[in-house]
């Protein structure tokens, strides 16, 4: 399984690159914006071209800016010369209920890699990786593209279980039909309990905040453990020198 970091905080990413546990990024303008990326669309694509840069040649998701669909080709086309690392996230329907797949084999079509995102059910997932599968038919594109499954927003509707289900099956799935150059990113993890649960779906990817991740790699009684081996090794150490 592959953690994407959730952020567009450079040093926040240089960290879990260093931990080794940074298989690429997941961003948008809201992120940026928290992140004090400032001047706007400007702003957050020099942000997005430093991590795709700093990541290389791990991905990095991006999201547009408008559901307008010529609007949304006319970005996506533009996030995708930045670096040949880019995916850009593509809802799977607009604000209306619209169907985005098209704009997403397009994209896939034409060799820029895509993010189907905003995806709370089975059927939204099976009919997006259709899409971009068909779309890898007549592209040379081999990089991976992605289905993003928000497991949290399924969470507070529908329960954990149904979650888990729905991704877990997802999986299956892809594995059944050898659905080949798609990865399952589960998204909106909001808590270690969701990383617990969720890292045993089958998903390929877990995209996590640094908050999230701080707090499943530091535990209180771990603290504890290691300040008692320290205080150990201490008395120990003193005693050799009786």
């Amino acid at each position: 399984m592959k953690i994407f970091i959730d952020s567009a905080d450079v040093t926040e990413i240089k960290k879990y690159i260093s931990s080794g546990i940074c298989d690429g990024v997941t961003t948008n303008p809201t992120i940026c914006l928290k992140c004090g990326v400032k001047n706007g669309i400007q702003g957050v694509m020099e942000r997005t071209s430093e991590i795709a840069k700093l990541v290389f040649p791990k991905p990095v998701s991006v999201e547009v800016t408008s559901e307008d669909p010529e609007e949304i080709l006319r970005q996506a086309r533009e996030y995708s010369r930045l670096a040949d690392n880019i995916a850009v996230k593509i809802t799977v329907i607009d604000s209306k209920g619209n169907s985005f797949l098209p704009l997403a084999y397009k994209l896939v079509s034409e060799g820029i890699r895509v993010n189907v995102t905003a995806i709370t059910t089975f059927n939204q997932a099976i009919f997006a990786a259709k899409a971009i599968q068909s779309g890898l038919s007549v592209s040379s594109s081999k990089a991976p593209h992605f289905v993003s499954i928000f497991g949290g927003r399924i969470s507070e509707e529908q329960g954990s279980e149904r979650a888990f289900k729905i991704i877990e099956d997802f999986r299956k799935w892809l594995d059944i039909h050898n659905m080949q150059g798609i990865e399952i990113i589960v998204g909106s993890v909001r808590s270690q309990e969701n990383v617990e649960c969720w890292s045993r779906t089958g998903a390929h990817i877990l995209t996590i905040t640094p908050e999230v991740l701080n707090k499943c790699l530091c535990g209180a009684r771990t603290k504890e453990t290691v300040s008692q081996f320290l205080e150990d090794s201490k008395k120990t150490m003193e005693r050799f020198l009786e």
